[in-house]
């Protein structure tokens, strides 16, 4: 008897072993039939474009690494003059957009919509210069313009940005436009705000300088997510 059930025993764990077996290759098989259209498709450039918008302007370069998945590398930048009014001095500024990086699009088939994201190197920067011609206040305390001279204002953000958005796309043959538009995140401004007058070094001066450098940091607290939006045009291969 002890023999027979021994027998059983054994018969089942076979039995067992074997199905776990059938069941890890069918479960292999599954896996690798899903994935055969993937590692089957060919990684080929699927555009080169030019764009322009609130990033700047600049070109890009699409790969098309799946059915419905796009790469581009982007390169972007553009130099705005515009003089700005903060706390009652006035400024001529200046907003030098510069970023290069690379966005992942997903572009499902048939309908004319994609969603998009990408990280970007990221040299965005605000530059503010202001001369007085006479008494000004800065801080809590009036100056006058010798004792003032030139103010300079560098506000720079992260180094890295990251952007997530969508596009609407109009395919004409080779010729695809697309609207994007998005939020460019790149972080809060760090402002060095400095002074060229007779009291540059004078510590009361410079307490006043870094309460009108708060009050600037606030007035650029928008830039932190910077609105996207750009035009493109792009002749596909």
């Amino acid at each position: 008897m002890a023999v027979v059930l021994e027998a059983v025993s054994l018969c089942n764990s076979n039995l067992g072993n074997s199905v776990m077996t059938i069941t890890r290759t069918l479960t292999a098989l599954t896996l690798l039939t899903a994935l055969t259209p993937v590692c089957a498709f060919a990684i080929e450039p699927a555009w080169v474009g030019a764009r322009a918008g609130s990033g700047g302007v600049g070109g890009e370069l699409g790969v098309q690494i799946a059915p419905t998945l796009v790469l581009r590398g982007v390169i972007q930048g553009y130099d705005y003059s515009h003089d700005q009014s903060i706390d009652g001095i006035k400024y001529d500024g200046k907003l030098k957009l510069g970023s290069y990086g690379a966005q992942m699009d997903w572009r499902p088939p048939i309908v004319p919509f994609y969603v998009t994201a990408g990280v970007f190197a990221n040299d965005n920067q605000f530059a503010l210069t202001a001369t007085p011609a006479s008494n000004v206040v800065i801080g809590n305390t009036s100056y006058t313009p010798a004792q003032v001279g030139t103010l300079n204002t560098k506000a720079t953000f992260d180094d890295v940005a990251y952007f997530v958005g969508a596009g609407l796309k109009l395919e004409l043959g080779p010729l695809e436009t697309a609207l994007e538009a998005g939020v460019y995140a790149q972080g809060k401004p760090k402002v060095l705000y400095t002074s060229t007058g007779l009291l540059a070094a004078n510590p009361a001066f410079q307490s006043d300088l870094a309460i009108e450098s708060a009050k600037i940091v606030d007035e650029l607290d928008a830039a932190e997510y910077w609105p996207m939006v750009t035009l493109q045009a792009r002749w596909k291969f």
